[in-house]
């Protein structure tokens, strides 16, 4: 184990994120992209102007980049769902 491996697996137990399924970086990543699209939906924001944004947050020179940490989330495709039943999905 590396020495920045190490500090993360010190980091996820003070946290108390050891219980359960090993977490990565990566799964901090990804959670935090489909919370911020979520909390986006639910204020009834432009999210399609906001993708950029995101991106920005996370690191990215592209939105592209950012997708990939977006692709099959339930959670978030059921918030789009609601919204696009309830107004047309209309920002």
């Amino acid at each position: 184990m590396t020495r920045g491996e190490n500090g993360f697996a010190e980091v996820r137990k003070l946290a108390g994120l050891d219980g359960g399924k090993p977490l990565r970086p990566h799964d901090l990543r990804r959670r935090f992209a489909v919370t911020r699209l979520s909390f986006w939906h639910q204020q009834r924001a432009d999210v399609q102007a906001l993708l950029q944004l995101l991106a920005t947050y996370l690191g990215h020179a592209s939105y592209s980049d950012t997708a990939y940490y977006l692709t099959g989330s339930a959670d978030l495709l059921a918030i789009a769902a609601d919204r696009a039943f309830l107004d047309g999905g209309a920002a």
